[in-house]
Parts: structure tokens; C-alpha cells; sequence
């Protein structure tokens, strides 16, 4: 019903809707271009969005590597400068000697020793002259007085150095005889002192154990002495059951006293059993018919459940059937409609100047 429903409501919709039917404008159309361009429009937006992303993601990467490229050249050009001082200094051409500032206080006077040449315009050496005589004699003599003062030197220190282990020695000697006595001394002292505490504890604790268990033999003998006099004077070793009666009712009992139940009272709990017994089946029966009447009735709601089920069943049977003739009627009178329209009213067919007079916008 609810699809016959939906497609009457279509069909009405298709057939008296006179802008459609009359101008000829095609609405699903419309909303299927405006769909379309709605959703081209929206993929634009995206596919612009995203060159945005691109570009930006491209311009970060360039700025990067151009960043990347300028520390690259600023260290390559520390490297240079660096290299140019450390390997390229002036002193170390070839030709730097022609040019060197400090020339004239680096060369060497003539003849300073007698293994240099003489010059060619000089006087060549002479037999027997020694240039070096004075200087080397006086070399001689200081380092003959170096040595000696060196070995001087040395033999104090080892002096010193010897007087100072054995001194060290004896002192470490010393003061470990000094701290073994001490040692000695306070362990005595301590051991001494750890025998009489220990003998007077022994003392107080043997004179506490005895004084105790001399406390508990006088209050174990009391305690025995009294459990006997109770005992004697007491209802508990006798055969009145009426001792076991208790102040809080007849049916109570004092358990330390109780003697057990009499030949009556047995009887009278057993006659009890069995009313009990009797009570319980009468309790049983009753719930048995209770539970039969139930479900009796449940029974007889359901039977009447299924007659009103199967009248609603006949009754929307009957008004399916009135809803079906209702419709073949108003689909009879509709087609009388149409035929009506398209062979009676409709019979002037337009030009094509009636339908160039609409659209004429830039729409």
C-alpha cells in the first residue's frame, strides 16, 4: 500500500504540475546541471586548493636548498681563507727571499767560526789560528760545573729522600703499636663489661622466672580449688532438669545445663513433624490448582488473541479491497480527464514563436 501510495503521489505530481506540462521545462534536468556544476565547481576549488599546497610546499623546499646552497658557499669560503693562512704564507714562496723585509737581520756575519769558508775577498785561514778555543773551553767548564751540581743535587735528594722513608716508618710503626694497644685496651674493657651485664641479667631473669612461676602455681591451685567448690555446690553435676529452665521463656533453655529432652517432649516434636508434614502437602495442592486456573486462563486469552487477530486480518482484507475499487474509479475519471484535455481543450498546437518568447535571458 505504502508503494502504490508513493507512485500515485509521483503520478500526480507528473500530471498536474502545469509549468511542466504546459512550458515544457525540465526541472530534473535542471537540478541535474545544477548538481553538476555545483560539484565541478567544488573539485575546482580543491584542485586549486591543492596547486596552493603544491606551490607553497615547493616555495619552502627552494627557500631551503637557497639556504642550504649560502652555508655551503659561506663554509667553502671559510675553508679558502683558512687553507690561505695555514699553506699559502708569504715565507713560504720561492722568491720571498728577494723581498723579505727582515733579510738583512737574518744573514750571519763573516766568519763566526772555523768550519765557515772564508770569502773570496778575504784573508784565507791561517795555520793554527782556533777561533772557537775560548768559547768551547768555556762550554767545557760550564757544563763540567753543571754536572757536578747536578749529581750534588741528586745525592742530597736521595739523602733526604732515604731520611725521610725511615722516619716515615718508624712513625707508621709507632702508631700502629699505639692503636693495637688502645684496640687491645677498649676490647678488655668492653668484654669485661659485657660478662657482668650479662650475669646480672641471668640473675634478674632467673629470680623473675621463679617468682613467676611461684605466681602461677598459687593462682593455678585457687583456680583448681574453685572450679571444685563450684562444681560441688553448683546444679551442674545434677539430674533436676529443671536447672536448664531460662528466665526468657518456657520454650528456652540454659545450654550448660540442659539434660537433654524427656519422653514427652520427644512425643510432642514428633506429633509437630507431622502437622508440619500434613501443612506443607495442603500448601502443595493449593499452589496446583492456583497454577491450573492460571493457566487456564492464559490459555483462553490466547484463543481470544487469535479471533481478534484473525477479525483485524478480515477487516484490512475489506479495506485493501474498498482502497483498490477506489482507485480504479479515480484512475477511470482521470483518464476521462486526459482524453478530455488533449481531444476537447488542448486542441490548438503551438508554433515555434510561442516557445522562442521564453529563455530569452541571458540565463
Amino acid at each position: 500500500m505504502n508503494r502504490r501510495r508513493l507512485a500515485e503521489e509521483a503520478r500526480k505530481r507528473r500530471i498536474f504540475n502545469a509549468k511542466q506540462r504546459q512550458i515544457g521545462v525540465d526541472v530534473d534536468a535542471l537540478n541535474y546541471q545544477v548538481q553538476e556544476h555545483r560539484l565541478a565547481r567544488s573539485r575546482e576549488t580543491q584542485r586549486e586548493r591543492h596547486f596552493a599546497d603544491e606551490a607553497k610546499r615547493l616555495s619552502d623546499l627552494a627557500e631551503l636548498m637557497e639556504k642550504q646552497k649560502q652555508e655551503e658557499i659561506v663554509e667553502k669560503n671559510r675553508k679558502v681563507d683558512e687553507y690561505r693562512t695555514q699553506e699559502q704564507r708569504p715565507e713560504y714562496r720561492k722568491e720571498f727571499d728577494l723581498y723579505d723585509p727582515n733579510r738583512l737581520k737574518k744573514e750571519r756575519p763573516p766568519r763566526i767560526s772555523a768550519d765557515e769558508p772564508c770569502p773570496i775577498s778575504g784573508v784565507q785561514k791561517l795555520a793554527g789560528e782556533d777561533l772557537e778555543n775560548r768559547d768551547r773551553m768555556q762550554k767545557q767548564k760550564n757544563q763540567v760545573r753543571e754536572v757536578l751540581l747536578q749529581q750534588m743535587q741528586e745525592k742530597r735528594m736521595q739523602n733526604f729522600k732515604q731520611d725521610k722513608e725511615k722516619q716515615d716508618f718508624e712513625d707508621m710503626l709507632l702508631m700502629q703499636d699505639s692503636h693495637a694497644l688502645q684496640l687491645a685496651k677498649e676490647h678488655e674493657e668492653r668484654r669485661r663489661k659485657a660478662v657482668a651485664d650479662l650475669k646480672e641479667d641471668n640473675k634478674t631473669i632467673a629470680e623473675e622466672t621463679r617468682d613467676m612461676n611461684l605466681r602461677d602455681k598459687i593462682s593455678d591451685d585457687i583456680s583448681k580449688k574453685k572450679d571444685i567448690e563450684y562444681n560441688i555446690r553448683s546444679d551442674l553435676l545434677s539430674e533436676d532438669p529443671n536447672v536448664a529452665r531460662s528466665s526468657f521463656g518456657p520454650n528456652r533453655v540454659v545450654p550448660d545445663r540442659w539434660k537433654g529432652m524427656s519422653e514427652k517432649q520427644l512425643e510432642e516434636y514428633r506429633k509437630g513433624q507431622v502437622q508440619q508434614m500434613i501443612e506443607r502437602r495442603r500448601k502443595e495442592d493449593q499452589e496446583q490448582r492456583v497454577k491450573a486456573e492460571w493457566d487456564a486462563q492464559l490459555i483462553h486469552q490466547e484463543n481470544i488473541a487469535l479471533l481478534m487477530e484473525q477479525e483485524n486480518k478480515e477487516r484490512r482484507f475489506d479495506f485493501n479491497k474498498k482502497v483498490s475499487s477506489l482507485n480504479t474509479e479515480l484512475s477511470y475519471e482521470q483518464r476521462r480527464q486526459q482524453e478530455f484535455l488533449e481531444k476537447v481543450v488542448y486542441t490548438n498546437v503551438p508554433t515555434k514563436e510561442f516557445f522562442d518568447q521564453f529563455n530569452t535571458t541571458s540565463r
